[in-house]
């Protein structure tokens, strides 16, 4: 029997020296598999929080483009109701000269100088708009196209 006593006391021995090899092997890759999980979720948190951060400054500069672009819409609209004013004071003052005028050539006259005044006005105006309404969305659109740029190159990146 103390053979079968020593044979089994070795292969226990053996047994629990494998089974000690066994859990500093399973140790290793656990705590390198810990590590990898660490690692990625620290930096998928990272690249979250650049792309919040990102999104944010984006949705920012959209919100300044719109506030550009309504004040330049309400910009127009006084311009243009400025510009109604404008036109129905020269035709008062039209016809109170018509009104006055002594002679008929007088007359063709305030109505030459009306007409001429009123086109030359009205040009200017229509000149003055556009030159307006391209400066705000050449600005407008140059500010989105650059922060998209942005948004998306840092995205890229992270």
């Amino acid at each position: 029997m103390t053979k079968k006593t020593a044979t089994t006391a070795k292969t226990t021995k053996a047994a629990s020296k494998v089974e000690a090899e066994t859990n500093k092997i399973v140790d290793r890759v656990t705590d390198g598999a810990r590590e990898m999980v660490m690692r990625s979720t620290s930096t998928a948190k990272d690249r979250a929080e650049n792309l919040f951060e990102t999104t944010q400054e984006y949705n920012k500069t959209i919100e300044d483009v719109l506030v550009r672009a309504a004040k330049g819409y309400t910009n127009i609209l006084g311009n243009i109701a400025e510009a109604a004013f404008v036109n129905v004071n020269r035709g008062i003052n039209a016809a109170e000269k018509l009104a006055s005028a002594k002679s008929l050539k007088d007359a063709m006259d305030v109505q030459t100088t009306y007409v001429r005044e009123q086109s030359e006005c009205s040009m200017n105006n229509a000149r003055a708009a556009y030159d307006y309404v391209r400066e705000v969305a050449t600005e407008n659109g140059e500010a989105l196209r650059d922060n998209a740029a942005k948004m998306w190159k840092s995205n890229k990146a992270a």
